[in-house]
């Protein structure tokens, strides 16, 4: 079980915590930010007063270069703002992409701030210095310099009011056998979808380019599709309608959440269609629900024996938005969360109301198709109610929200305070398919539920989370003799492979309640919803992309896609020989597999009639059990075909093999061997590891900024496509 973390911070914004799945958690906590990434068992011994299990980084996240955010003055009487262009830059949301989108397959850290700038966050550098690495506000620069007029639409289009990413859309693999498998058929392509200031939302598709380092455009933007919401009619009954507050209100709806549901397959809508999949956007546009259809479509093609996936996107209207009559009449505030799985046949919405929640409940056909049933649509309120005590065991009061008054007096006990959904979460059982809805209060309500009971009575239960919570009130209580009057502010769920993660902050509720930054402290606690993890090391163990557990390595794997057999061909640069060559060699000393050794002697069989050397040493040993090779001698190395071995970088003697990790050269001196090319590591900072064996590997993107140049075909192939582990499929780091 994870231990609770304890932290010298304060949230600054609902949902303020985020979970990614390479296991690392993000908190918004004011100017900056913090991620705690787990230690692996094989990271140094903790400093004293350091957490044991995390890694603990802060960062700050407001401060800009003139490139990056220019600094403006304010305007005249009429166009003087002390709104979002003048404010801090506080992070009022934030949340990690999908798996495969920063380097080394990791997931980035996309924050907003109240400025109203989205960026993306990776570490970089020596000391893996968490970096703004893209804003994403430059994709509506049309120009460096624009107006900053409040009144011009250029303007407002540049502000970016809330984001979310969809699941990865992931495209089929190509029908060609040889061809290399492209980028979105194994991680999938990672689309953004962001809301500005004019109500209008853009579907982004966001990929890191290839052999970059360091590099200001190393992530590419591109705007997919793009449709108005627009203002309706407010549902309001306070608000005369046509007068001009009404005009001002409607004119000022803004967009405060979003939230995707999954992908539905789609029938393909052209001929050269590889993948179509639909999937719906959930808004809070004021305090009105929206939905909007988002269409994706992938086209594949074969260039130069590499896959080529083009996407194209489509949003239009849902037709669920024409049956808004069902929940028109409640005042909507967000969050939102989409409950399903895979064996279920029906979809359900959870979203935040006023002193409460709503249900949705939609099948299949109402999700993708235009033809939707409106009386197929299942629509429950859900009230939150304070938990009972023992002054009040039977009598259930709701929490109401609207505000009457506004006055500075003394905060009221727990029972008696009004609350609002700070968090809502949709978490999955992986053993035995099930949903369940977890969501918490700013008073310190917890509830959650299945997806299967979401719309019978009895279906809210207390979460596990929050049981633990009350253990850290009493302890809060009995320390500061508080005599029960107190309240746990929950700010935000996350979830894990499992695992709910729940930040709250405790508050005594018999003063006025104030902060002092020197007292900040915030608490996060885990709780394992569907039975007790036995080792809380597997929650963090790598995860193939099906997301099943890997018992076994890749290596016979990479050695079949390298060589190419007795038929295939061989490219005719050297490093592409050399790298064949190197893989045979490993399959000679490390593999015992006959298929896989007659593999080998084939294509060393072609690669002597190709360049010309003499492999008749290397041939014969594949027919035998694994052994080792010698090095090369001078005559060799400098023969016909002598671009195929090794050079020693100390003394240039040939180099051989002793042993399937290590390459030693005749005169004696030794290197690692790469774990995914197997080629000798013979510079210094050229290399990366592996975050769970330490396995290190050639980092093809410092070698290639090294050489100046782009690598062969041959080896920048291998690297994309094994872009994991081979032994225990862990994602790689930076070596320095």
């Amino acid at each position: 079980m994870l231990r609770p973390v304890t932290l010298s911070l304060y949230p600054s914004c609902r949902d303020a915590i985020s979970w990614s799945e390479d296991g690392e958690l993000a908190i918004a906590a004011g100017e900056y930010f913090h991620i705690l990434t787990p230690r692996n068992g094989k990271d140094a011994e903790p400093a004293p007063n350091s957490d044991p299990d995390w890694i603990i980084t802060r960062v700050r996240a407001n401060l800009f270069t003139n490139a990056e955010w220019p600094s403006f003055l304010p305007g005249n009487r009429d166009e003087f703002s002390i709104a979002a262009e003048q404010s801090n830059a506080n992070i009022i949301n934030l949340a990690w992409s999908p798996l495969g989108v920063g380097k080394y397959r990791r997931s980035v850290l996309t924050v907003l701030t109240s400025n109203l700038v989205l960026s993306l966050w990776e570490p970089l550098g020596l000391k893996k210095q968490w970096t703004r690495v893209r804003i994403i506000n430059h994709t509506y620069w049309p120009q460096p310099e624009h107006s900053r007029d409040p009144k011009d639409h250029g303007y407002r289009k540049t502000n970016i009011r809330s984001f979310a990413w969809c699941d990865s859309f992931k495209a089929s693999d190509s029908t060609d056998p040889s061809a290399l498998p492209a980028h979105e058929s194994r991680w999938g392509a990672s689309l953004l979808t962001v809301v500005n200031d004019l109500n209008e939302i853009s579907v982004i598709q966001v990929r890191r380019a290839n052999s970059v380092y360091m590099s200001s455009k190393s992530y590419g933007l591109k705007i997919l599709a793009t449709h108005s919401l627009g203002n309706q009619e407010l549902n309001n009954t306070l608000i005369y309608s046509g007068s001009l507050f009404a005009r001002a209100f409607k004119e000022q709806q803004r967009t405060t959440s979003l939230s995707y549901g999954p992908w539905l397959s789609s029938p393909k809508q052209t001929s050269g269609d590889i993948d179509c999949a639909i999937a719906t956007l959930a808004a809070v546009c004021g305090t009105q629900l929206r939905f909007i259809k988002l269409t994706a479509m992938c086209e594949s093609s074969t260039q130069n024996k590499i896959q080529q996936c083009k996407l194209s996107a489509r949003l239009e209207q849902h037709p669920l938005e024409l049956s808004n009559e069902a929940w028109a009449n409640r005042h909507v505030t967000g969050p939102i969360g989409w409950l399903h799985t895979k064996s279920s046949a029906s979809i359900s919405l959870a979203v935040g109301i006023m002193a409460g929640f709503v249900a949705i409940t939609m099948s299949s056909a109402s999700y993708t198709t235009d033809g939707t049933d409106v009386d197929a649509l299942r629509v429950c309120e859900w009230p939150i109610f304070e938990p009972e005590n023992e002054d009040k065991p039977y009598r259930k009061e709701r929490h109401l929200e609207p505000i009457s008054s506004m006055s500075c007096t003394l905060a009221q006990p727990p029972q008696s305070t009004t609350d609002v959904i700070s968090g809502l979460l949709a978490t999955k059982d992986e053993r035995s398919d099930n949903c369940r809805l977890h969501l918490g209060t700013l008073g310190g309500v917890g509830l959650t539920a299945e997806l299967s009971k979401i719309q019978n009575e009895n279906a809210l239960q207390q979460p596990q989370w929050k049981r633990m919570i009350e253990d850290f009130e009493e302890k809060y209580d009995s320390d500061y003799d508080l005599g029960g009057m107190l309240v746990s502010r929950i700010w935000g769920l996350a979830t894990c492979r499992n695992i709910t993660a729940a930040i709250f902050v405790n508050h005594p509720t018999d003063m006025v309640e104030y902060r002092v930054a020197s007292d900040d402290s915030a608490t996060i606690v885990f709780s394992e919803e569907f039975g007790r993890i036995a080792d809380t090391r597997a929650v963090f163990a790598p995860r193939a992309l099906n997301g099943q557990a890997l018992d076994h390595d890749q290596v016979g794997e990479m050695v079949r896609f390298v060589l190419p057999g007795a038929d295939g061909d061989v490219e005719l640069d050297e490093e592409s020989q050399r790298l064949i060559y190197v893989v045979a060699c490993r399959a000679i000393v490390g593999e015992s597999d006959k298929s896989l050794r007659a593999h080998t002697q084939r294509s060393l069989e072609r690669l002597a009639i190709v360049t010309g050397a003499d492999l008749t040493e290397e041939i014969s040993k594949c027919k035998l059990s694994p052994s080792l090779v010698a090095a090369k001698s001078i005559d060799h190395v400098n023969g016909p075909g002598g671009h195929l071995y090794e050079k020693c970088e100390v003394c240039e003697a040939g180099i051989g093999w002793c042993s399937v990790t290590h390459a030693r050269c005749a005169n004696g001196h030794i290197w690692l061997r790469c774990g995914v090319s197997f080629l000798a590591i013979q510079e210094p900072g050229i290399s990366k590891w592996c975050s769970c064996c330490c396995t290190e590997s050639l980092d093809e993107e410092y070698v290639a900024s090294a050489r100046g140049r782009e690598l062969s075909k041959t080896i920048s192939g291998l690297f994309a496509t094994f872009d994991t582990c081979l032994y225990c499929a862990g994602k790689f780091q930076s070596n320095y």
